[in-house]
């Protein structure tokens, strides 16, 4: 994560934006340390303190000053509210702001249109001392609006937004590198024109099959708008007698381990299914899949936003663009 610059005072005394860079942290983080908010990491806090004490810092009254709002909001940028990705996302964002005094505003976009509406200046969601946009449609109509507020890319790679996202290219390298040591033919199945970061995990898995001397007998490609069991019933014509399937989410991982079900094929021998996502179910089922940190990345991105915004009340100068890349790891279970 990059850091912006600090300073000390005129007084030759150090400031909070001091502290803040010498612990790699926002001023708005500092500022709530100085409070003893709770919604800090105890890790977090402690190097603030330790720099605090190192530093000989003695903060001002401006530096521990609340927000003049009395009733500050944060705005949140989903696709839709139903989704278990998007849940998850909220309960990250809610876990950041336990103990705050903000308030959670979440809009759903559901489409370009919906978001254009949104990305207004006097659309209700100008009230926000703060926005994260967890969907593409919603980046896309924020690009070149002048919205005033600070704002946080939430699962993608911008060049103008701070962003809090998830290396997809090794979570696809870890699930083909485990793939290449199971016995049978490797398919892979990918959503037709899915967005760059799934574009990501599907190279990184293809990377990692090869990396262990294997290939990739298979590529299919799915719509998106096509009916899951439906695609998992002609998946399973399809596939060779011994396969590894590589799918490009949980969902549908979920839909084929439910059509070999039906059809009395065991999951796990012959056939061995890898999901993508860690979905809410995969434990339940036994779903060998990589687990995507959805909970700690909706938390890290609010926490950058709250630093953001207490920055700017603060008169900080502008730091340079922040941002986190997130490692997924392998959830090994029975399907593969």
């Amino acid at each position: 994560m990059t850091s912006g610059k600090g300073g000390r005072g005129r007084s030759g005394r150090p400031t909070v934006h001091t502290v803040a860079k010498a612990a790699g942290v926002g001023v708005g983080t500092v500022s709530r340390v100085l409070n003893n908010h709770p919604s800090v990491r105890g890790e977090t806090r402690e190097r603030v303190l330790a720099i605090i004490e190192d530093l000989n810092y003695r903060p001002t009254p401006q530096a521990r000053r609340p927000l003049p709002s009395e009733h500050p909001l944060i705005g949140v940028m989903v696709a839709d509210l139903y989704s278990v990705w998007q849940s998850r996302i909220i309960r990250g964002v809610e876990t950041a702001l336990a103990g705050q005094d903000y308030g959670l505003m979440a809009f759903a976009l559901g489409s370009p249109q919906r978001a254009a509406q949104v990305a207004q200046p006097g659309h209700p969601s100008a009230l926000a001392q703060g926005l994260l946009l967890c969907d593409d449609a919603a980046y896309r109509s924020w690009t070149g609006q002048e919205r005033s507020q600070p704002t946080v890319r939430l699962g993608a790679v911008t060049e103008d937004l701070d962003y809090v996202a998830i290396d997809n290219r090794y979570g696809g390298l870890i699930a083909g590198e485990y793939a290449a040591t199971l016995p049978g033919e490797i398919v892979g199945v990918w959503l037709r024109g899915q967005l760059k970061e799934r574009q990501a995990t599907r190279k990184g898995f293809v990377e990692g099959v090869e990396s262990a001397g294997r290939q990739v007998i298979q590529h299919i490609e799915v719509e998106p708008q096509d009916h899951l069991h439906r695609v998992a019933a002609e998946l399973l014509d399809r596939l060779p007698d011994r396969a590894t399937v590589m799918t490009h989410g949980d969902d549908l991982a979920l839909a084929l381990i439910t059509e070999a079900q039906l059809r009395g094929l065991p999951v796990g021998d012959d056939l061995k299914v890898i999901g993508y996502g860690d979905h809410s179910q995969a434990a339940l089922v036994g779903l060998t899949t990589v687990h995507q940190p959805l909970e700690e990345m909706a938390t890290r991105s609010t926490e950058l936003l709250l630093d953001r915004i207490q920055e700017r009340h603060e008169g900080a100068p502008p730091r340079e663009q922040q941002f986190q890349l997130l490692t997924p790891r392998l959830a090994l279970r029975g399907t593969a």
